[in-house]
């Protein structure tokens, strides 16, 4: 949005600004359908009409994904139905951040690896839960907080400060305390400290945000993934569980807690790259198993929208 034009980014400000305190109120005493109806039609629709780029971003990503031409009918109908989960996440969250730990608990449909989490924490380690802009990591997170206690969060501050308002007053209601990050090494402090006081730590793994990654294969691409989980797990002697919180076709959850990588301390790339290839691998199953809701609107290898 830097580079935008003066008019686009008011517009941008305005929009987020209306709809996103709109439908936080809403989503809690509005009907669920209606809700997704709303986001899909009145939210993301027009926003995807406006700013045509983000699609033809998404339809790119999508065919490699899909080793299919990005105008193929069935790239651009998972390119809408990536558009519409992500406007289903914000309902979501929006929706369930206030309920109580046993409503949450229903919505699970699937628990899997949950004794690789529990085992993991007996130890009195730190743990590290890695993850990706997919699913529901935000329900996700205020599930485990409500079950568990306090649950940090690692973040890059959003774009958009009323979406990031209204996200961190929303993770506060269940347990999360977010720990923002930027390009300076000082910022991870306080995520150091989490780990080595044996705390619960979750960050998403699939985004370099600071061009600083190493280059990994991913859907059969050299890819830019960033190292820092596995800095920060070294450091902070945790151990790191790949996590996932997919969505079922009936709207409940599946929750998989992966096998633990137990990370050493040595921070050479020698010694962490194995363990940031078997996570983008990991994250490559998972991608090409629920392509529509992995959330990326930009061109992920490169290019332009």
């Amino acid at each position: 949005m830097a580079g935008s034009p003066r008019w686009l980014q008011a517009f941008y400000r305005a929009y987020f600004a209306f709809w996103i305190p709109a439908l936080a109120w809403a989503a809690t005493w509005w009907p669920l359908g209606l809700m997704y109806w709303m986001a899909r039609w009145l939210v993301i629709a027009p926003f995807a009409l406006v700013r045509p780029k983000y699609m033809r971003a998404v339809c790119s990503n999508l065919s490699r994904i899909l080793g299919l031409p990005p105008h193929h009918r069935q790239v651009r109908r998972t390119a809408w139905r990536m558009m519409w989960e992500h406007a289903y996440h914000w309902v979501d969250f929006f929706r369930y951040a206030p309920a109580s730990a046993e409503k949450l608990r229903q919505q699970i449909a699937v628990l899997e690896g949950w004794e690789r989490f529990t085992e993991a924490r007996q130890g009195g380690r730190g743990v590290l839960l890695l993850t990706a802009h997919m699913g529901n990591p935000e329900v996700g997170a205020v599930t485990l907080g409500k079950h568990l206690g306090t649950v940090h969060v690692l973040y890059w501050r959003d774009r958009f400060a009323k979406a990031e308002e209204f996200r961190a007053r929303l993770r506060q209601l269940g347990n999360v305390r977010g720990i923002p990050v930027d390009a300076s090494p000082l910022s991870v402090v306080p995520a150091l400290r989490v780990l080595r006081s044996g705390g619960v730590l979750a960050c998403h793994g699939d985004r370099d945000f600071n061009d600083q990654g190493w280059l990994v294969p991913f859907f059969g691409k050299p890819t830019s993934f960033p190292p820092g989980p596995f800095y920060l797990a070294a450091r902070g002697r945790a151990l790191v569980i790949p996590t996932f919180f997919l969505v079922e076709p009936d709207r409940r959850f599946r929750v998989v807690y992966e096998t633990p990588m137990e990370v050493p301390e040595d921070t050479s790339e020698t010694t962490l790259r194995p363990y940031l290839e078997q996570w983008v691998a990991l994250l490559e199953r998972y991608v090409q198993q629920y392509p529509h809701q992995w959330y990326c609107f930009y061109p992920f290898w490169g290019g332009h929208a």
